[in-house]
């Protein structure tokens, strides 16, 4: 009786291990996105479930939208402003931001002994990087894999067909508080080189920077190209600079880009967005440097001349 009982005890302790083992194993890391651009790779890799909180910035992809209106997302602020109090309700169990910008905010989420991912992308390779640590961090590795893999095969179809034409020589601002653009540390870069273009201030090893109307000009410009935000919480239209307020620049009506009637609007939400989107992002700036080469990418606003729908 005694070693019927024993072996019996055996079973039941094996039995309650195995449950708690795959109990942990079947949990998912509770996940706080303090950037608008982290919250749309964390869904793309199939992690979306897990988030519990994100910024009022966050609208990519729709479905974290319908998340935070349903309140399963909880808003801990924007991407400056975060509220730390409600991170700390949330009990997350990893954090993510990006860019210099939130430094900071890295730092104290850090010490109050948050695990946090964080990320500075200066050149596409980093966001492919940042996309498979994500998916690794938050259990969904081989789905990160597979869309960097993608990614890839997608931006070696644009070269294939780019490296062959007369490069474009590309202007694009960043905001409209000052002629502010990138130098040589910006994934912007690799998009503009694979599009088949080339960045007049490619040359300068920084990230984002201000410049000034006499350097644009002397660099001299094929085109220009200025962001637009469809989202009033992003800028909306009263954050559009008028393209005639380009045209009429100081000394712009000598730049090719005049010249040639060739300063366009871009998506900023698409293109600055550094996750999964930026091979439709690569895509639709093939198409506005070489419209005889490439076609707008299928889904994509055609806000380059200033239509809207």
């Amino acid at each position: 009786m005694r070693k019927a009982q024993i072996i019996k005890i055996h079973i039941l302790f094996l039995l309650f291990s195995f449950g708690l083992t795959a109990c942990g194993s079947n949990q998912s890391p509770r996940i706080v996105s303090c950037s608008s651009t982290m919250t749309e790779i964390i869904y793309e890799v199939g992690a979306g479930k897990q988030v519990v909180g994100a910024t009022s910035f966050c609208f990519f992809p729709e479905q974290v939208i319908a998340d935070k209106e349903a309140g399963r997302v909880r808003v801990i602020g924007d991407f400056i402003n975060i509220n730390f109090e409600r991170i700390d309700s949330l009990r997350p169990d990893i954090i993510f931001t990006d860019t210099n910008m939130q430094r900071k905010i890295a730092e104290k989420l850090r010490s109050m002994g948050y695990t946090v991912y964080h990320f500075e992308p200066d050149r596409l390779e980093d966001v492919y990087e940042c996309i498979l640590k994500t998916g690794e961090a938050a259990g969904r590795k081989k789905n990160a894999e597979k869309i960097v893999r993608e990614m890839k095969e997608e931006l070696d179809k644009i070269r294939a067909v780019s490296r062959d034409l007369e490069p474009v020589k590309v202007y694009m601002e960043i905001n409209h508080m000052g002629p502010w653009t990138f130098g040589s540390l910006s994934p912007l870069q690799d998009m503009i080189e694979a599009a088949g273009g080339v960045n007049v201030f490619g040359d300068t090893a920084a990230g984002v920077f201000m410049t000034s109307n006499t350097e644009v000009v002397q660099r001299n410009p094929d085109i220009i190209l200025s962001p637009i935000w469809l989202e009033a919480e992003l800028g909306g239209w009263k954050g559009i600079t008028p393209l005639m307020e380009i045209y009429t620049r100081p000394g712009y009506v000598e730049t090719n880009a005049v010249t040639h009637s060739r300063i366009l609007y871009y998506d900023s939400a698409l293109m600055k967005h550094f996750g999964p989107r930026q091979i439709v992002a690569a895509q639709k700036l093939a198409y506005l440097l070489h419209p005889e080469h490439f076609t707008s990418p299928e889904g994509t606003i055609p806000w380059e001349l200033g239509w809207i729908k």
